[in-house]
């Protein structure tokens, strides 16, 4: 990710973000209407709607647990670069990708949605939304993520400086 201050830094990471959390709510509100007002073919399925319900769940948690695990991974490899500017690049690309898994498990419960039209499945959706909130790459979560200290942590805090 290109940038030429800890504002553009911010700027282009948080819109990175709110792409990808806003792909799976368009989504699930498409295949909402979409299952209230009969637009898209009835998908009749020989299977138990309880048994869909738990494999969207089931499949969207593992994906969330994989986007963590790979989270920790990632960081400790991060924390070992000598240059800010290296680690506040790598950390935008590991963010990204784990804001894309939470998006993916949102999008396995929209799709389990349409195909048993269970109701916990909604509130599942709507719960999992806190997902990106909880994670959401602040200043503060940026330099607890990649323990900063000193010099690198003020200038991370307040946005001081060009990078």
């Amino acid at each position: 990710m290109n940038y030429h201050s800890l504002n553009q830094y911010f700027y282009k990471l948080y819109a990175r973000m709110f792409m990808l959390a806003l792909v799976p709510i368009g989504v699930f509100i498409f295949l909402y209407q979409a299952s209230e007002t009969n637009w898209l073919p009835d998908t009749k399925l020989d299977i138990e709607p309880e048994l869909i319900v738990y494999a969207a769940v089931a499949i969207a948690f593992m994906d969330w647990l994989m986007a963590l695990l790979i989270m920790y991974v990632g960081l400790n490899r991060i924390r070992k670069e000598v240059s800010l500017g290296e680690r506040l690049s790598r950390y935008a690309n590991l963010t990204t990708v784990r804001s894309a898994l939470f998006s993916s498990g949102m999008l396995i419960l929209a799709v389990g949605y349409y195909l048993s039209q269970h109701q916990w499945l909604t509130i599942g959706f709507m719960v999992s939304l806190l997902l990106p909130a909880i994670f959401w790459p602040v200043p503060g979560r940026v330099c607890y993520d990649l323990r900063l200290k000193g010099d690198e942590r003020m200038m991370i805090l307040y946005k001081m400086d060009k990078i």
